[in-house]
């Protein structure tokens, strides 16, 4: 067959545009479309732009063999990255190849040139860009030569006494001082106050020592950097901890307690940083949550997230230099506050990063409540556009101070000279720092860029329950596991219920968006720790399979190491297949991998079971292949594999321990009760997140529900219930999957909380799947209430259950149609079967007795 092969390697106008002038040109010719997004007509043939071009080309090829391309198109535009796709279209279709859009992208390729002729004319236009390049340049070509720095100690009291040394320094802040102190003293037990009079000309020290003569004075005659006057504090401390605090922070009570609570909490803790308000009226423009994040190429790579309800005790990427507790010994260890930030800003930056290259991290403690009146000293000393200076410059300081890898300095430097650029930040460029020897690498367990990661604000913890001082457990879930929308998150939390009894539960689990965990999780978890995760459309090319890669995270995997450090736990669960590639996090911990089905095996179902050619069959077994590798290896590399069912134990091959942990029911929740039953009504659950279950209705909706009571469906109503955003799945699934639920007497509601009203109603409950791995935990629920289940051996794969006792198990569409019709009009049969699958379910499924052998597993054999 002759078809037209079009490339969309445009913008999504052009493309439109070429797409419509294409089938104008060629109306008789099938069109097929490469293109990132699916286009607004055509066949669609995915481009993945971070996959190679050989693959993308074996999966063009896949779709049009056997095809003779009659014409092909291709755009060129300025501001795409597809020239791949261009190259792609030359080598595939170069016959009859239309450049659509070409004489206006050739044109705009002379536009650079333009621009730095214009620039040459006016010379002042020059400077930006050309310093710009220049400051790229040197950063590129120094990083490449230079050595290796040694970092320095700060000297001070060696034999430390247990309490805090409260560091202020104070430049003509006596008045500050004087709202300062009076919140602050009471709270300090014991400890010392070092007030540094740094060049001040209002008596600070006189003031002092007449009002508050238990604090010790340091003063300098002349203004010191806001580092070399903290130092001289710190060098003089004489406790294991010490708190910086600027003169302009006026605490709330229980400050510094809340602070010395996290050093309890957290081993090897560095600084635990307060929670910082402004007053009445004032916008918060720091909160003490700093992280490292950039919207936009403008934003300054640090800014301050506002803490969700009930998160404390986060990682964070430093505590600011004005509000923060430090172990001391650590702090003089690092050097104390480097003095190359000169006058001040992003000094705390720096300390923070350099003691968490050791290993040493900092928290954010929400119950340390701080008021800042924000730049009170610095604003009387420096103007607006001077203290933009300083935080600009300070920060390429910083990268070339503190960055120790290369490759992630080259990549720093090149986005903050170009964001200088942007700005036109003429100043910074002009007063570019010298790029000296480089600092020492990372030693602790985190790598640099994981650093950034833990502290990039897609990460908040929040305390739940108060430790029991029980063995520590911790789960790593793709999702949370409450409210309980599908059978994935029922098993994980009761199961967590059942431990919660002999182990301290830690959790942490991907969430789209950060928000505070639900109450009943925090009521079973010390700790719930939420991870973002950032989806995409893009698709790398690695060896992985792609729902691997979606779940790749370099905040997931520090955060992970970094939680495990912190509690120790014995073991650490990995939910689902996908997860195992966090395994080996924390060395200390036993690796327990839960597959909650064998997923190659399910795949393979799938690709057995698809009808699709071309591309998206090339695409399924591609996939299949890349799962059958990854679960493998993943099995060889966990302590224990944990399998739903013993049929899935067999399938298991090269792990060193196999433990079968049957789904289960909360047989106390779920149990029949006197209601009777609507007559005809059948419920189908399932959430549409999980393609089998989709392609389970479409097969009863095309091959059984016609059939019933010869294609009329008198009186039968199917309610199906789909989980959360139903539409959404619909639509992503659409290319697989095709259902239509506006048909007469079906009724369709997204995600339920409470299933029992839905399976009180039902005479007669489906599992219609035509492809499963693992086991149905609905199908256990409705055993458990008393209820008639008709399914396909696939839908009780793995459960053992015996057909015509526990349930009705048909092979075919028609015997489907006939076990629904018998069971409805034979009460009797019915019932019997009712009885049996409650039994059942008492007898074998019920999560208490399962939760018990499951803790087992956490302990070594």
């Amino acid at each position: 067959m002759k078809i037209k092969l079009a490339f969309a390697s445009g913008t999504p106008a052009l493309n439109r545009a070429m797409l419509d002038h294409f089938e104008a040109r060629h109306p008789r010719l099938p069109l097929y479309v490469v293109a990132e997004f699916e286009p607004h007509r055509g066949q669609w043939i995915p481009w993945h732009a971070l996959r190679p071009l050989r693959e993308n080309r074996a999966a063009i090829q896949a779709v049009v063999e056997g095809h003779e391309i009659g014409a092909s198109s291709v755009v060129f535009a300025e501001g795409t990255a597809l020239a791949k796709m261009r190259v792609a279209a030359l080598t595939i279709a170069p016959q009859h190849l239309a450049l659509y859009n070409f004489p206006a992208y050739l044109a705009g390729s002379f536009r650079p040139l333009a621009r730095w002729a214009r620039h040459l004319m006016h010379p002042a236009e020059m400077e930006i860009p050309v310093r710009a390049r220049a400051a790229q340049a040197y950063g590129a070509v120094a990083s490449r030569l230079r050595g290796v720095a040694r970092e320095k100690t700060l000297g001070g009291c060696e034999s430390l006494l247990d309490g805090v040394s409260i560091v202020v320094p104070s430049r003509d802040g006596r008045e500050l001082l004087g709202a300062m102190l009076p919140p602050l003293l009471p709270q300090l037990v014991a400890g010392e106050v070092i007030v540094i009079d740094n060049g001040s000309t209002d008596r600070t020290s006189e003031w002092v020592r007449q009002f508050h003569s238990e604090i010790r004075v340091i003063h300098s005659e002349t203004p010191l950097s806001f580092a070399r006057a903290v130092n001289a504090g710190i060098v003089k401390a004489q406790y294991r901890r010490t708190l910086l605090l600027n003169n302009d922070m006026v605490v709330e009570p229980g400050f510094i307690a809340a602070l010395e609570d996290a050093f309890a909490k957290v081993p090897d803790l560095y600084c635990a940083t307060g929670q910082i308000f402004f007053p009445p009226g004032a916008r918060r423009e720091e909160t003490g949550k700093a992280v490292w994040r950039r919207e936009s190429p403008l934003d300054f790579p640090v800014r301050c997230d506002n803490p969700l309800p009930g998160e404390d005790l986060t990682w964070v990427l430093y505590g600011s230099g004005g509000c923060s507790l430090f172990d001391t010994g650590k702090l003089r260890e690092i050097g104390g506050v480097s003095e190359v930030y000169d006058p001040a800003y992003v000094e705390d930056m720096d300390f923070g990063y350099r003691a968490w290259k050791r290993g040493w991290p900092s928290v954010f403690c929400a119950g340390a409540k701080v008021e800042h009146r924000h730049r009170a000293t610095t604003a009387r000393f420096y103007t607006s556009r001077q203290l933009d200076f300083f935080v600009e410059r300070n920060y390429l300081r910083f990268l070339v101070h503190a960055v120790g890898s290369a490759d992630l300095f080259r990549r720093l430097w090149a986005d903050a000279i170009r964001r200088l650029q942007l700005l036109a930040a003429i100043d910074t460029l002009r007063d570019v720092p010298r790029i000296t020897a480089r600092p020492p690498a990372a030693t602790g367990p985190l790598t640099e860029t994981e650093i950034l990661a833990l502290g990039s604000g897609d990460i908040a913890a929040f305390p739940g329950r108060r430790p029991q001082k029980l063995a520590r457990i911790l789960i790593a879930s793709p999702y949370l596991p409450f409210p309980l929308s599908h059978g994935g998150a029922v098993r994980i939390f009761n199961l967590m219920k059942q431990a919660a009894h002999t182990y301290d539960l830690i959790l942490m689990a991907f969430c789209d968006d950060l928000h505070t965990p639900p109450a009943e999780l925090l009521e079973i978890c010390a700790e719930a720790v939420m991870v973002r995760r950032h989806g995409s459309h893009y698709r790398r090319d690695t060896d992985r399979p792609d729902v691997v890669e979606e779940f790749e995270s370099d905040a997931f995997r520090a955060c992970l190491k970094q939680t495990s450090a912190r509690w120790k736990p014995v073991a650490i669960q990995l939910e689902f297949t996908w997860m195992a590639q966090y395994a080996g996090a924390y060395p200390g911990a036993r690796n327990i991998l839960v597959e909650h089905d064998i997923t190659f095996e399910l795949q393979q179902q799938l690709l057995e079971t698809n009808t699709a050619t071309g591309n998206a069959r090339w695409e399924l077994e591609r996939q299949l292949e890349k799962w059958r590798r990854f679960e493998t290896a993943a099995w060889r590399e966990a302590d224990c594999v944990v399998t739903m069912s013993a049929k899935d134990a067999a399938a298991v091959e090269g792990a060193r321990q196999v433990a079968v942990i049957p789904n289960g029911v909360d047989c106390e929740r779920f149990r029949p009760d006197d209601a009777v039953p609507e007559h005809k009504r059948l419920l189908f659950i399932g959430s549409f997140a999980h393609l089998p279950n989709l392609l389970a209705l479409e097969f009863f909706l095309r091959d059984i529900w016609p059939l019933l009571s010869n294609g009329l469906s008198p009186g039968y109503t199917l309610h199906v219930i789909a989980g959360a955003r139903p539409e959404y799945y619909l639509e992503f699934h659409r290319g697989r999957v095709s259902v239509d639920l506006s048909r007469p007497g079906i009724e369709m509601e997204g995600f339920v909380s409470d299933v029992r009203i839905a399976y009180r109603r039902a005479e007669i409950v489906l599992a219609p799947l035509t492809a499963s791995a693992g086991t149905n935990i609905k199908v256990l629920e409705a055993m458990a209430m008393g209820k008639a289940v008709v399914s396909t051996p696939a839908g009780v794969n793995g459960l053992e259950l015996k057909s015509g006792h526990d349930v009705a198990i048909a092979n075919s569409a028609a015997a489907f149609r006939k076990a629904i019709e018998r069971l409805s009009e034979n009460p009797a049969e019915r019932a019997a079967i009712e009885r049996n699958a409650r039994m059942t379910a008492v007898a074998k499924f019920d999560w208490q007795a399962i939760g018990k052998s499951a803790n087992a597993i956490y302990v070594k054999t």
